[in-house]
């Protein structure tokens, strides 16, 4: 995997099409405009979420991706969560991005079977997570320092 080149920053999300408790956009924290566009600057908190989404009750993690956006740097401030005019009332952190898959933005998807699929049913616990987190970095000299 190639890391971002100096001029754009990595942006992440996991995607998992057997996420066991699918939420319905609702208008309070996704909207159906903008499902699968949102992003992260922390790697961290991005594989936290894939514990949430993907590991809870020893579910498989089977067919997730880490998804990157490489986002353009003069395009980064436009591209947050606060600056989109469906998603700046929600309720969100503050470390989510707004990238649109219309081929705009360069997109790489890694499936993470082969890099965590072994530690699979037991993130609940700290020590996965670090481990998953620690592959996750390696395959690409990811940093999980706050890009902005």
């Amino acid at each position: 995997m190639e890391e971002s080149q100096p001029d754009s920053v990595p942006l992440y999300r996991i995607e998992n099409p057997h996420h066991p408790n699918p939420r319905t956009p609702d208008g309070v924290t996704s909207h159906e405009d903008i499902v699968g566009q949102w992003f992260s600057s922390d790697l961290e908190a991005t594989v936290n979420y894939l514990s949430k989404s993907t590991q809870n009750n020893g579910l498989p993690i089977d067919g997730a991706q880490l998804v990157i956006a490489h986002v353009p740097r003069t395009q980064l401030n436009s591209l947050h969560v606060t600056q989109h005019e469906t998603a700046k009332d929600m309720d969100v952190e503050n470390d989510n991005y707004i990238v649109p898959r219309d081929g705009s933005v360069e997109i790489q998807e890694i499936p993470l079977d082969p890099i965590i699929g072994d530690l699979r049913g037991r993130f609940n616990r700290v020590p996965v997570r670090l481990e998953a987190l620690e592959r996750i970095q390696k395959i690409g000299g990811i940093s999980v320092k706050n890009h902005e």
